[in-house]
């Protein structure tokens, strides 16, 4: 008996049934958190092998409601690589379908996601690509986003004038169109760079005017940033008490919410805290567990 070889029409409408099979899967299980995101482990492979087959069939909404669906997961977990490689194929789609607004969606994130991965000069070029397509679209709270993660780049490159530039850009706008969650991120972001210079009590005022924004919006990472931005403050100045308090209040939320990334720093800023108190036992117990999540997600530095 001959073999029967699927047509491309059947191949289609396999990899749209999947696609929307994942889709749903990867937003029922992402609205659950930690535990949700273990689900999500077991079919991140597939999901990217599905996305690379809708892609090659043209599939372009398809692209986009899956990228978007795992989106936050990929994030929050780690999956930096990964997640760039899903951005960069609903980059693809997005400019095949001349969609500009998912275009400069996707050009932000993959900046943002560069950056995670220590890329720096790539999440800047990408922004700066994503920059006039606000523009162009009078995106207002895209442009605001956009000069801010533009500014965050020159903060770590030390151009720190250029930085505030940036961020006042972005706090100005971002403060127009009422973007609330938006201008708490801007004020965490101007704390951080007046600590980058050493202003410790600039720094802890700006800390402290998105704190309550992110908790009236309901961030729970900007505020768990936040607590933990504070609490280098007070570890600077001294208040090694108050430190660990605010660093154990961001270790919470990180676990809440399932931000392994975010675990892995405030485990390791609480062991180092420990450690220049004497307590050697805690030192290591939260050292371990850091360096433990850290191997896990594949990131150990």
């Amino acid at each position: 008996m001959p073999e029967h070889t699927a047509s491309s029409t059947e191949l289609t409408g396999v990899c749209q049934r999947l696609a929307t099979h994942y889709t749903a899967l990867a937003k029922r299980e992402s609205a659950r958190g930690a535990v949700g995101y273990a689900r999500l482990d077991k079919e991140r492979g597939q999901c990217l092998q599905l996305l690379e087959s809708c892609l090659s069939n043209g599939l372009w909404q398809e692209v986009k409601s899956l990228t978007g669906a795992v989106d936050i997961y990929l994030n929050r977990q780690g999956w930096w690589t990964d997640r760039l490689t899903a951005l960069e194929m609903w980059l693809t789609a997005a400019r095949q379908a001349n969609d500009r607004q998912n275009e400069a969606l996707c050009l932000n994130n993959i900046g943002y996601t560069c950056e995670r991965l220590g890329e720096r000069e790539n999440a800047l070029a990408r922004y700066e690509q994503c920059l006039p397509i606000t523009r162009e679209l009078s995106d207002r709270q895209r442009e605001g986003s956009t000069l801010n993660n533009i500014a965050a780049i020159y903060r770590q490159q030390g151009k720190y004038e250029l930085a505030l530039e940036r961020y006042q850009q972005s706090l100005t706008i971002r403060q127009e169109v009422g973007d609330r969650q938006g201008e708490g991120a801007t004020l965490n972001n101007l704390g951080f760079l007046y600590d980058a210079q050493g202003d410790d009590e600039q720094a802890l005022t700006y800390y402290k005017k998105c704190l309550p924004i992110a908790r009236d919006v309901g961030h729970k990472i900007l505020e768990g940033s936040t607590l933990n931005n504070i609490a280098t403050i007070y570890r600077a100045q001294g208040d090694l008490t108050k430190a660990v308090e605010y660093h154990k209040q961001a270790l919470a939320i990180a676990r809440e919410i399932g931000d392994r990334a975010g675990e892995v720093t405030r485990c390791w800023n609480i062991g180092f805290i420990y450690e220049q108190q004497g307590d050697l036992a805690k030192a290591e117990k939260y050292i371990s567990q850091s360096v433990q999540i850290a191997n896990s997600i594949g990131h150990p530095k």
